[in-house]
């Protein structure tokens, strides 16, 4: 049953739920002002984890100002679980608002409901890239709400597949983010998009109705205004000596206004404590956007988060990610020893200004990326 009053906050709707918890329409009787309200799920089924990572949400946040960073306000417990409260954002992630055509995207402004349908193609593509992002209405912050937590795993090892064939980790995950059972569900870990069958196949193009609609001018206009305020964001958080270290498409929304917000710092670490984790080895993160450092367990700077925003990019130009592979395993070796395919190469008519920004983000040496966030805004804008 929904709760009637969290705190001073009035539950209003339900925007989403996921495993960890719950996410409330709320409105601060102190102001009058509508909150998204994060519970988490109580009783036994939760454990210290991932209060931990709300803790470390807020903190990371709590004392940050900008545009493109969403806004927490208050932290609290809850009948013995904790609920974070933050700025309501009524938005689509950023995978989704690129899926929309320009006629959609006005309707949908003028619409108070908030309905509407993608095309056919634009939600067929969204599926094949990412499953936590479908099926979103619009400007709706039940995509933050419902997405699943990011890959996470205990240091014993973990299993993929139906075979129960053990696969093991090049690191321990942290401990208060992973299982306490080296047997994992593994609907957890099934990487969403296809696999190539094979390392020495030529690059697959994707068909020319597909490469229509990534490269319809108003969806590349729109792609890069979107990371030039993710740059925006990124350069503020990294100032404040902070790595967001779980960048991706669902963790990356936009409003109705057009403008981004950086979303769910969970896994946010300031740069001062970094030494801490990488003694201990241990792996936070979302698979598909790690760079090689954090694969390795090595110290991580705001480098990492631009790698992970080279991916980001390469998979919204492309349509797939850099790497394929069938488990977390084979991903990293691949990270780690092969070059991904060029971007023109499977998206010929892609945009050689923003397939050059993505290949040097994903480079596997830090050093030979951009090196600050305020460079990749500088080579966007070129």
């Amino acid at each position: 049953m929904r709760p009637k009053h969290i705190g001073p906050y009035r539950v209003l709707d339900t925007l989403g739920s996921g495993g960890i918890g719950t996410v409330y329409r709320a409105l601060d009787d102190r102001t009058n002002e509508a909150v998204a309200l994060k519970l988490l799920s109580g009783g036994p089924a939760m454990d210290s984890r991932a209060a931990k990572r709300l803790v470390r949400e807020f903190e990371a946040l709590e004392d940050l100002a900008h545009p493109n960073v969403v806004k927490v306000y208050d932290t609290g417990v809850y009948q013995s679980s904790p609920f974070l409260v933050m700025e309501l954002i009524e938005g689509l992630t950023l995978r989704d608002y690129l899926s929309l055509r320009g006629e959609q995207l006005l309707s949908n402004a003028s619409s108070s409901s908030g309905s509407f349908r993608r095309s056919p193609a634009a939600d067929s593509a969204s599926r094949e890239l990412d499953s936590e992002d479908d099926g979103l209405a619009p400007f709706d912050l039940s995509a933050f709400a419902e997405e699943a937590p990011s890959e996470e795993m205990g240091s014993g090892g973990m299993r993929f597949g139906t075979t129960g064939s053990a696969a093991r980790l090049p690191v321990p995950m942290d401990p208060w983010l992973g299982s306490d059972s080296d047997e994992v569900d593994p609907l957890e870990f099934e990487l969403p998009y296809d696999v190539t069958a094979s390392e020495t196949e030529p690059v697959k193009r994707e068909t020319a109705a597909r490469l229509e609609e990534l490269n319809r001018p108003e969806r590349v206009g729109r792609l890069k205004d979107a990371m030039l305020q993710v740059c925006e964001a990124l350069a503020y958080i990294h100032a404040h000596g902070l790595v967001h270290r779980d960048l991706k498409p669902s963790n990356i929304m936009v409003d109705e206004d057009r403008q981004v917000r950086l979303m769910d710092f969970g896994l946010a670490k300031f740069l001062a404590d970094d030494a801490g984790m990488t003694l201990d080895g241990r792996m936070v993160g979302t698979f598909r956007y790690m760079p090689p450092e954090q694969i390795l367990g090595e110290p991580l700077d705001a480098r990492a988060d631009l790698y992970s925003l080279g991916v980001v990019l390469y998979e919204l130009m492309t349509g797939r990610p850099p790497f394929d592979a069938k488990s977390p395993v084979d991903l990293w070796h691949k990270v780690l020893e092969t070059e991904p395919p060029p971007v023109l190469a499977i998206n010929q008519r892609g945009d050689p200004q923003l397939a050059r920004v993505a290949h040097r983000l994903i480079r596997k040496e830090p050093d030979d990326r951009f090196q600050t966030a305020e460079e990749v805004y500088e080579a966007l804008s070129e």
